[in-house]
C-alpha cells in the first residue's frame, strides 16, 4: 500500500513520522478480516488527519461568515453533476458534510459512507460505481495555481469559505497495491469538458451543457490535414483530435495550436483522463500522451502490422483499465482489449469478429461493444459473420451473452439503464437485455454507423448510407416508436449527441453541414457549412457551451452563441466559477480498503 503525499508543507521529522506510521500499520492490515480493515483504516485516516490539522494549525478558531459553494460530484466514467449549497455557520460540525448530503440528495446521487464516533464520515463510493480503490477522494479547487488538490482533511473536519469548490472524485485513486491518485477532468475554469468519444463510458452522448439557440463561428482552425474522421475531445481549455497526420491540441478559446504529434494519427478519436489523451493509431497501438505537451507516455502494439486502417475504435478508459477493440485487416478474427492505464500492459485480450469502429460502452462491471465481422479480403468492402453485439466481464474479458444482428455493428452501444441500445448496419437499431442480451424491441429506421444519444425516454439516432439520403430519428425507448423524424441534406454517418433540449450532428455529403435540431419536436434550430466545403465524418460535440466540430476539409470549428463577446483571455460561453481554495498543506491518501467509427463510404 503506498499513500501520496504533498511534500511542500511537511518538515522531515513529520514526514518521516508519518511514514514509520504507515509502514507499521500496513503490517497490521495484513493480519485483519475485511470488515476490520475497513473501520481500523478509516479510523487512522481521519486520526492522521486530525493529527496533521494541529501540527500545521491552518485555520483560525474565529468565526467566519456563511458560505455558499459548489460541490463536483465526479462518478468517474466521465459523468458528473455540479451543484451549489449555502453553509450558515462553515464553523459547525460536520457543515461541510451536512453540505454535501443536501446536494446529493437533491440530485438523487447516493452516498457510501462509513462513520467513526471518533473521526467522523468518510466517503466510499459516490453514485455507486464501486471505485476500484474502495474509497473517494475529496478535493479542493487551488484558485491561486487553478488546480485540484487533495484536501488537508477529511470531509467532518473541512471548513471551507464562501466561493470555495470541492470534488468528491469515484476514480482519484487507482486500486491497490499503487493507490496512485488522480484529479477530475471538470474544473471551475472548464466545468463541461466532452472528456472521451459519446461523452461518457455508457456512450450515452448527453453533453454537459446545452448548444447554443443560434451560432457564430467562433474561431476556424486548419489542422493541416485533410480528411477528419474522428471526433475531438474538449477538457481543460483544449481541444484534442486526431487526424491523419497526427494528434493535435488546441486552445479551445483561440483555436491556437498548442502541440502536435505524429505519434497518433488515423481514425480512433482520443479520450482525456488522468491528465493525459488516450487514443489509438492507425499504426496498430494505443498510445498515451501527455496532456500539456503531448509528450509518449506509454505504447502498446495490438496488431501486429496494417496498411490502411489500423485502430479505428477509440479508446475509453474506465478508472484502472482502458478498452478498445482492434480491426483485423486480413480478415482474420479481431479482439476486445483492456490495457492497464498505469503502463499500458496487457490485462486481457478477447478474440471476436473486428471491431472496426465501435468503441465500448463500460457499466457495472461490463464492457459492451459493437462487431463488425470478418473483413472480406475479396470484395474489400464488405464483412462477414459473426457481427452482432458483444457483451464482456470488465474484469476478465470472459463472455456473458453475444447477440447476432442482422448486419454489422459499427456504432458504439449505448447504456439504457436495464437495456442496450445498438444500430445496426442492417437499418436497424436493437434494444437489448444488458443482464442476458435477450431482444427487448427492434425498430427499421434505416440506421447505420451513427451512434445515437438517450436522453430521457429518447433515443436519437443518424441514419443514411454514403451517396443516399438520411435522417435522424426519435424512438421511444420503452418500444421503440418512432417519435419524430428528420431529413437533412445527406446522410448522418457522424454521432448524435444531446445538448440541453438541442440534437447536434452533421452530413456526410460533399456540402457537408452541421445541424441543431430541437429534440423535442425534430424542428431545425439552425445549420452551419463549413467553408471550404466537404464532407463531414467526424461528429460534433458540446463543452462549455461551445460546439467543437471537425470537417473532411482539415478545418476544426468553434460555433458559440450569437452575439457573444468573444475575449480570448477567457472562456468562451462559460459562466466561469470562482473558487478560493484553503491552504491545505498534506494530502491524506484516504485508504478505505474494500475487498470509431466510420469511413466516408460506410465499411
Amino acid at each position: 500500500m503506498r499513500l501520496e503525499w504533498e511534500r511542500g508543507r511537511k518538515r522531515p521529522r513529520q514526514y518521516s513520522y508519518i511514514l514509520k506510521f504507515i509502514g507499521l500499520f500496513s503490517n497490521r492490515l495484513e493480519e485483519e478480516t475485511q470488515v476490520r480493515l475497513r473501520t481500523a483504516v478509516l479510523a487512522f485516516v481521519v486520526g492522521i488527519a486530525v493529527f496533521l490539522t494541529g501540527v500545521l494549525a491552518s485555520r483560525p478558531v474565529s468565526a467566519i461568515p456563511a458560505a455558499s459553494i459548489r460541490i463536483l460530484f465526479d462518478f468517474g466514467d466521465g459523468s458528473y453533476v455540479w451543484a451549489a449549497e449555502p453553509i450558515g455557520d462553515p464553523l459547525a460540525t460536520n457543515a461541510t458534510w451536512h453540505a454535501v448530503q443536501s446536494a446529493a440528495s437533491s440530485n438523487r446521487i447516493t452516498l457510501d459512507t462509513a462513520w467513526s464516533r471518533d473521526y467522523g464520515v468518510g466517503v466510499l463510493d459516490v453514485g455507486g460505481r464501486h471505485p476500484p480503490a474502495g474509497f473517494v477522494g475529496l478535493l479542493q479547487w487551488n484558485a491561486t495555481s487553478r488546480k485540484w488538490q487533495f484536501a488537508g482533511t477529511g470531509i467532518s473536519s473541512l471548513v471551507v469559505q464562501d466561493n470555495d469548490v470541492i470534488a468528491l472524485y469515484d476514480a482519484a485513486f487507482a486500486s491497490p497495491p499503487s493507490y496512485s491518485s488522480r484529479t477530475p477532468v471538470p474544473t471551475p475554469d472548464h466545468p463541461w469538458p466532452s472528456q472521451e468519444f459519446r461523452g461518457d463510458l455508457s456512450n450515452s452522448g448527453v453533453a454537459g451543457y446545452a448548444a447554443p439557440d443560434s451560432i457564430q463561428v467562433v474561431w476556424d482552425r486548419d489542422t493541416g490535414k485533410r480528411e477528419i474522421g474522428s471526433t475531438p475531445a474538449v477538457a481543460d481549455g483544449r481541444v484534442f483530435v486526431t487526424t491523419m497526420g497526427w494528434t493535435v491540441a488546441l486552445d479551445a478559446v483561440t483555436g491556437q495550436i498548442l502541440w502536435n504529434t505524429s505519434k497518433a494519427r488515423g481514425f480512433s478519436s482520443p479520450a482525456v483522463f488522468n491528465n493525459s489523451v488516450f487514443v489509438g493509431t492507425s499504426n496498430g497501438t494505443v498510445v498515451r500522451l501527455n496532456l500539456t505537451d503531448g509528450a509518449l507516455l506509454w505504447e502498446t502494439r495490438l496488431l501486429a502490422s496494417t496498411s490502411f486502417s489500423g485502430i479505428t475504435s477509440s479508446p475509453k478508459v474506465a478508472y484502472d483499465r482502458v478498452f478498445v477493440g482492434t480491426f483485423n485487416e486480413t480478415g482474420g478474427p479481431g479482439e476486445a482489449v483492456a490495457l492497464w492505464e498505469g503502463n499500458g500492459s496487457v490485462a486481457w485480450r478477447h478474440p471476436t469478429g473486428s471491431i472496426h469502429y465501435s468503441s465500448p460502452a463500460y457499466s457495472d462491471g461490463s464492457v459492451y461493444v459493437g462487431v463488425m465481422g470478418r473483413y472480406n479480403t475479396t470484395s474489400q468492402v464488405s464483412f462477414d459473420p459473426p457481427y452482432g453485439v458483444l457483451s464482456l466481464d470488465a474484469a476478465t474479458g470472459q463472455e456473458r451473452w453475444f447477440f447476432p444482428t442482422g448486419g454489422s455493428v459499427a456504432a458504439s452501444p449505448a447504456v439504457a439503464g436495464p437495456n442496450l441500445i445498438a444500430p445496426a448496419k442492417d437499418g436497424t437499431v436493437y434494444s437489448l437485455n444488458r443482464s442476458t442480451g435477450a431482444l427487448a424491441w427492434e425498430a427499421s429506421v434505416d440506421a447505420g454507423i451513427s451512434s445515437p444519444a438517450v436522453f430521457g425516454d429518447t433515443v436519437f439516432v443518424g441514419g443514411g448510407s454514403f451517396g443516399r439520403p438520411g435522417r435522424v430519428v426519435a424512438l421511444n425507448l420503452v418500444n421503440g416508436y418512432l417519435k419524430w423524424s428528420f431529413t437533412p441534406n445527406g446522410p448522418v454517418q457522424s454521432s448524435i449527441t444531446y445538448a440541453g433540449g438541442r440534437v447536434v450532428f452533421a452530413t456526410n455529403e460533399d456540402n457537408g453541414t452541421i445541424y441543431a435540431l430541437n429534440a423535442e419536436t425534430g424542428v431545425r434550430v439552425w445549420s452551419f457549412e463549413p467553408s471550404p466545403r466537404d464532407y463531414i465524418l467526424g461528429s460534433p460535440v458540446v463543452a462549455d457551451g461551445v460546439v467543437y466540430a471537425p470537417s473532411d476539409n482539415g478545418h476544426v470549428y468553434a460555433l458559440g452563441p450569437a452575439g457573444l463577446d468573444q475575449n480570448p483571455q477567457g472562456s468562451v460561453g462559460v459562466v466561469l466559477i470562482g473558487g478560493g481554495i484553503l491552504g491545505a498543506g498534506i494530502l491524506v491518501g484516504a485508504v478505505w480498503i474494500l475487498v470509431r467509427r466510420r469511413s466516408r463510404s460506410g465499411p
